[in-house]
């Protein structure tokens, strides 16, 4: 009788350690299922997040750190982590504290392919696109099927304007997601680019209508509407495009371009400034208002803007170019001449720069340099004939009047409808 509670005590610790094992258990399972959902959204499809920085990251984050409440601490976790971490500063455009945490998981589970893959993004958007290549490709050579380094390595072929390559990846990853708008949405560029239209334009339309469509694609069957020329459809598709972000710039540009076409130049103004203002460091914008402040005859307030727009982005030689036109039809040829100068600075062997560079110095006097720069310009693009029209008009000038038929006659050998030039031929 005097054992009995000792059997009770120790029933009674047999029963505690099974419920702490139990509860041990219940904890290491909730805790595995947080990590298998977070790895399900890092991991997730292109149809369900079509871009790295569209990944659920805080979420798998949020989930990763409840599983380490619950005493989850292996390099797994930490490595899930630090990658979670990376991509939330990836959808800030932060790239130095995303490397930062790259590097992190890297430490804890050595180089994977969206390790890879994330690297290979970072290295793209700093235009290290050697660096990129190279990631992509060992991610491709540890999972050759691996969705997300097809897609990059078709991004890369895009960004230097291999569309052919690009389009072989494109293809195998529209076979895998049929339903992936940003597929079918770069496929519809390569398409594009590669002169197919009728194909473009329906994966881009394809694009368009599934869930997860971006307002990319309604953009880029924008631009393909305007190439075709035809700018009634490609308003609605930079409408459609502004219905779904309407704070987006390309839209709001293309839009007003297409409008400048139909001839609604009220309503393409503002949406160029609108562009402008939305993206405030981008010269574009700036660059169609002034194109079509300058074809409005408001010349002065093009000049102004476009020296705003080379104030933004002073790299460009079109920018230049354009400036240097707006100057000559001004009345400002010296001024043209330093536009000009600068657009050569940037692309020495520029025609349009150099037949313009030519025109200028040819109105303040100094025909020596003026008439080398058109014969230059003539040389470099055989399919003008602009340049040889300025050196005939130059030579007419200086009373040379053999070389300047010569010269007309060369612009007429390029251009047979130039009524000008046979009017010149005829005197």
């Amino acid at each position: 009788m005097r054992r009995k509670p000792l059997y009770i005590a120790l029933g009674v610790s047999v029963l505690s350690i099974v419920a702490l094992v139990v509860f041990a258990r219940g904890r290491a399972m909730e805790a595995q299922e947080l990590i298998e959902g977070a790895r399900a959204r890092l991991d997730a499809s292109l149809t369900e997040a079509p871009e790295l920085d569209r990944l659920q990251a805080s979420t798998a984050l949020s989930h990763l750190e409840r599983a380490r409440e619950l005493g989850r601490d292996d390099t797994e976790l930490s490595g899930l982590r630090h990658y979670a971490l990376a991509l939330t500063h990836l959808s800030r455009g932060d790239l130095v504290f995303c490397e930062g945490e790259l590097t992190a998981s890297r430490h804890e589970t050595g180089w994977t392919p969206r390790l890879r893959v994330l690297a290979a993004e970072i290295a793209r958007r700093l235009t290290n696109l050697d660096e990129a290549r190279t990631h992509v490709a060992a991610a491709l050579g540890a999972d050759e099927t691996n969705p997300r380094a097809l897609l990059l390595r078709a991004d890369i072929a895009l960004d230097e304007g291999d569309y052919g390559a690009a389009l072989l990846d494109l293809e195998v990853l529209r076979a895998a997601e049929p339903d992936a708008s940003v597929v079918r949405n770069r496929l519809g560029v390569a398409l594009l680019e590669l002169g197919r239209y009728e194909r473009a334009r329906a994966e881009l339309t394809a694009a368009t209508a599934l869930s997860n469509a971006s307002p990319d694609a309604w953009i880029n069957l924008g631009r393909l509407e305007r190439r075709v020329g035809d700018f009634r459809a490609a308003f609605t598709a930079f409408d459609d495009a502004l219905g779904v972000s309407a704070g987006d710039p390309d839209a709001h540009l293309g839009r007003g371009l297409a409008r400048a076409a139909l001839g609604e130049l009220a309503d393409a103004e503002r949406d160029f400034h609108r562009a402008a203002e939305l993206a405030p460091n981008d010269a574009e914008p700036l660059l169609a208002l002034g194109d079509l402040l300058r074809d409005l005859g408001r010349v002065e307030e093009g000049i102004e803007v476009y020296r705003e727009a080379i104030s933004r982005e002073d790299a460009d030689p079109a920018s230049w170019l354009k400036l240097g036109n707006a100057l000559v039809m001004n009345g400002e040829p010296a001024l043209g001449v330093r536009a000009f100068t600068e657009a050569l600075d940037r692309a020495p062997a520029l025609p349009p720069a150099l037949n313009g560079l030519g025109a200028a110095l040819m109105q303040i006097g100094r025909t020596t340099e003026a008439e080398a720069m058109l014969a230059r310009a003539a040389e470099i693009d055989q399919a003008d004939p602009n340049p040889l029209m300025n050196l005939a008009l130059l030579r007419e000038r200086a009373g040379d009047r053999e070389g300047a038929q010569s010269a007309w006659r060369a612009a007429l050998d390029r251009d047979p409808g130039l009524v000008v030039a046979r009017q010149h031929l005829a005197l």
